[in-house]
């Protein structure tokens, strides 16, 4: 039996803030290499010391790659199962990484555990975005996935928020136990209650020949492939505000972790802002405009950031940075998901595979240069050269399908 009208939009209205909660609690874990890298480093080094930072850092790396080798396999798992059932899986995998962390005993635990939270992200990122553009029209999509883009930042808001008072309160581990952990296990629950389930004609049985038949139209269509390879390239430039960026605040202007989550807030709330502007950007200025300029500007702004004295200023082009990349990120995932209408699961999971390789990427040459330059400029004029590639790629190889 078909659904009414009046069923579908009670079904769509339900689902993107449970989608949006799920993508929330992906980024829960990931204040340990964010705001909190200085204090992880101090726990099982006792040093602040630029080689030590830059060791705790790998474990982003390591992350990265237990994400791209589940992205493979969600591609190909995304052609035969339930979009919700592997939402779900990957929903648990979150909370299963932070109690890893939250007891390591020591750091070989944390970069056994941490990857948990990667695997668990690939997941529900690609799901979350190949859901989202099954289930919605076209007319509302973009705006859709802008408010589920969204859920990042507002995880990244709230944790910094709840940071101070539970850093305060203990340490890093009592930020775990008393905010992302909460987080993670609400927001499985959520899924499990409001995403529902797809048609069934969507999770019927296929053949060897459907997966063959969809990475062949994706990848042998050059605007897709060129699409992923700019969404790897744009998110290894994302490593100095995901790794870095928090760590140079603190070490070059002698901040306080406090002051430099209040910073966090305000950047957080900047790219959320940019994500939703940009999901109704997308189709006034186009994406490919949008996506190209944008990353122009991320570029330049964190090259201006780490060369001022004042930090009120170098907050400014952070803030700046942080706005331009929310508008780049929409305009970019809205031009993804429309590549191979036929096979957005199979784009979507690629492009989940693509997005931690180009995190790996980023975060382990930023680790190399941190190690042998000790300089966080030098750092920073790598993530520069990042984002400038992104946009160069977007510019010369890709095609927005939504506009003629």
């Amino acid at each position: 039996m078909q659904q009414s009208s009046t069923e579908k939009v009670s079904v769509r209205r339900r689902f993107v803030p449970s989608l949006t909660l799920a993508y929330f609690s992906t980024f829960s874990l990931d204040f340990l290499v964010s705001l909190l890298l200085l204090d992880v480093t101090l726990t099982f080094f006792g040093s602040k010391d630029a080689l030590h930072v830059a060791i705790v850092s790998q474990i982003s790396t390591i992350s990265s790659v237990a994400s791209v080798i589940v992205g493979v396999l969600i591609a190909v798992l995304s052609v035969r199962f339930s979009r919700k059932l592997l939402l779900l899986v990957g929903a648990l995998f979150i909370p299963i990484g932070i109690v890893g962390c939250m007891l390591a005993p020591n750091f070989l635990f944390v970069q056994i555990f941490f990857p948990f939270d990667g695997i668990g992200s690939v997941i529900v990122g690609s799901m979350a975005f190949a859901i989202a553009g099954e289930v919605l029209p076209l007319s509302r999509r973009a705006k859709a996935i802008g408010f589920i883009v969204s859920g990042a930042n507002l995880a990244i808001f709230t944790g910094s928020i709840f940071i101070r008072y539970f850093f305060a309160a203990g340490d890093w581990r009592s930020f775990l136990l008393w905010f992302a952990l909460p987080v993670s296990l609400f927001a499985f629950f959520f899924v499990y209650f409001g995403v529902p389930s797809m048609p069934s004609k969507q999770e019927s049985s296929v053949g060897k020949a459907a997966y063959y038949k969809s990475f062949k139209e994706v990848f042998l269509n050059r605007s897709a492939t060129a699409c992923l390879v700019g969404n790897m390239t744009r998110h290894a430039g994302f490593v100095w505000g995901t790794v870095f960026s928090a760590t140079f605040f603190r070490l070059q202007f002698g901040l306080p972790l406090a002051t430099v989550a209040l910073f966090a807030l305000g950047g957080t709330l900047l790219f959320a802002l940019g994500n939703i502007v940009g999901g109704h950007l997308v189709d006034r200025v186009g994406r490919k405009r949008l996506v190209v300029l944008c990353f122009i500007l991320v570029g330049a702004f964190i090259a201006a950031l780490v060369y001022v004295s004042n930090v009120w200023v170098a907050v400014a082009f952070s803030f700046a940075s942080n706005l331009a990349g929310g508008l780049g990120a929409a305009g970019s995932l809205n031009m993804t998901v429309e590549q191979v209408p036929k096979n957005r699961g199979t784009i979507m999971s690629m492009s989940s595979v693509f997005v931690p390789f180009g995190a790996a990427i980023g975060a382990a040459v930023g680790g190399a240069v941190l190690a042998f330059s000790g300089s966080y400029q030098t750092l920073a004029l790598t993530f520069v050269a990042f984002n400038f590639a992104a946009a160069a790629i977007y510019f010369t190889l890709t095609k927005d399908p939504c506009r003629i």
